[in-house]
């Protein structure tokens, strides 16, 4: 299917100034949008499409895929250094990316988010260059019946995402899982928990909510704390290059969430959120630090990092092989391909292979212009720890409410972002982490809609449930969450025993 003279065929087209030119403008740009709170690249991607009509197909597509990216990655810079991710796919990075922040350390974490997206950007590269067909079809094998399990695994997996009470946490996380129930139920039209209120039918947002539970409640914490910066040694004492040489020293974490990105990233509807989230959960139970995560633990940084990357990549797998787009994001990227007359599946990868091995040396010269834009701009951005807080403060909370007013010019929106903030607030305050409540709030719904479509499917009635573990990728997802429930109550008895 790929020939080496197309290969260097693409890549001098890629190499030509103008493109290399495009594709670094685009990605600093992006860096720059992904910094911006709520504006992601779903917001980008819409605005950018007319750009492309008179562009040939292959710099075309490199643009809107490049932008993807970008945007992405610099949402991970905010959420490193002001606990406000630019994006939905960088919620996770806050949990240890900020701590890391307030001890001085941003910079080490910017280098260590850079160099895993990087090549995590790359592990999904190799998926979607030389498996894609191979892995699309293993996707669409996941029924409603394997998305509730892969929902419930992640509920389980609440415990391991926070520090200190167990309870507090599940309280946390069915809080999150009840405010994702506001609004219309979506398998039987009913209103719930709406109060009489039209806004709340389309539920609560999950960017306003994001802004809310990280950027403003930690700006209100810092407040009443009393604090002077962010960091709290009044400094930026952490090395980018040693941010950039702790991926290779954790090789294992780099690889194993580069891969739960990947996959998680091909299932349709799933998305980077998911990913990052899960590839933090599955981080924080496998290391040895598992107990320190939430405190500033690189390996907190570097493992959503790795997986939401790769899960751009995945979900671009059964969007160019299926013409099934993996997210939103990727229906605006497949609204991209048709305009220029390709049509994703067998034609794409036969007719057209000239210019998807163009798009292929984009993405790839595109991750290089990532690593090197952000580095320039991370030199610069590191510094906001050491802002003032009475200066950095307001100018957070005027950003975020400009960002969450853009999105659909609602005012109940920015409203339910201050609520959401006050509300994280004292959930920091009394011991209730966040964390719990966020990753509820994406799962839940989820599991709910997954749920009523596989019992339907299987004839509905009690007996239905058994499809649950009828299914062998089900079946598989569900012994999973019996190890993960039942396997932390085994070695608690073996320690005691000892």
């Amino acid at each position: 299917m790929y020939s080496l003279e197309g290969w260097i065929a693409a890549l001098t087209i890629v190499l030509q100034w103008q493109n290399l030119g495009m594709i670094f403008g685009i990605s600093l740009l992006g860096l720059i949008i992904g910094f911006l709170p709520g504006i992601g690249p779903l917001t980008a991607l819409p605005l950018f499409l007319p750009i492309t009509y008179a562009m040939q197909p292959g710099p075309a597509l490199i643009l809107l895929a490049v932008l993807y990216m970008s945007v992405t990655y610099g949402g991970s810079l905010s959420a490193i250094l002001i606990n406000t991710p630019g994006t939905g796919g960088s919620a996770a990075t806050c949990i240890d990316g900020y701590p890391m922040s307030k001890q001085g350390k941003g910079a080490t974490a910017i280098g260590i988010s850079m160099m895993g997206s990087f090549i995590g950007g790359f592990i999904g590269l190799a998926g979607l260059i030389f498996v894609s067909p191979l892995i699309a079809e293993f996707a669409m094998k996941f029924q409603p019946a394997e998305f509730f399990m892969l929902a419930v695994l992640g509920l389980v997996l609440i415990a391991a995402s926070t520090r200190g009470s167990i309870p507090k946490a599940f309280i946390s996380g069915g809080f999150g899982a009840l405010v994702s129930c506001v609004g219309m139920d979506l398998m039987t039209g009913h209103a719930r928990f709406t109060f009489g209120s039209t806004y709340l039918l389309g539920g609560i947002p999950l960017i306003p909510l994001v802004i809310g539970l990280f950027a403003f409640g930690e700006i209100f914490t810092l407040v009443v704390g009393g604090s002077s910066t962010i960091s709290e040694t009044g400094e930026v004492s952490g090395s980018l290059i040693e941010g950039f040489m702790f991926p290779f020293r954790r090789l294992k974490t780099l690889i194993r969430s580069a891969l739960i990105g990947l996959g998680i990233g091909i299932i349709p509807g799933e998305g980077s959120a998911v990913a990052n989230f899960t590839a933090y959960l599955v981080e924080s139970r496998m290391s040895k630090k598992g107990k320190e995560f939430g405190t500033g633990v690189p390996e907190g940084v570097l493992a959503p990092e790795a997986s939401n990357n790769a899960a751009i990549m995945g979900a671009l797998i059964p969007t160019l092989t299926l013409g099934i787009p993996g997210g939103g994001v990727a229906a605006v990227f497949l609204g991209g391909v048709m305009i220029h007359g390709l049509n994703p599946g067998f034609e794409l990868f036969t007719r057209n292979i000239d210019i998807l091995t163009i798009l292929f040396c984009g993405l790839i010269v595109a991750n290089f212009m990532l690593l090197i834009g952000g580095s320039i701009l991370s030199r610069f951005v590191a510094r906001v720890t050491i802002i003032p807080v009475s200066i950095l403060g307001p100018a957070i909370i005027v950003m975020g409410i400009i960002s969450t007013y853009a999105i659909r010019s609602q005012v109940f929106d920015v409203v339910a972002t201050i609520v959401t903030g006050i509300l994280a607030y004292f959930m920091r305050r009394y011991g209730f982490s966040v964390i719990p409540f966020l990753v509820a709030y994406i799962l839940a719904p989820i599991a709910e809609e997954s749920f009523f479509q596989a019992t339907m499917l299987a004839g509905g009635g009690w007996a239905s449930v058994l499809t649950f573990i009828m299914r062998p990728i089900s079946a598989t997802l569900f012994l999973l969450i019996i190890l993960s429930l039942g396997v932390p109550a085994v070695k608690r008895y073996f320690a005691r025993y000892r």
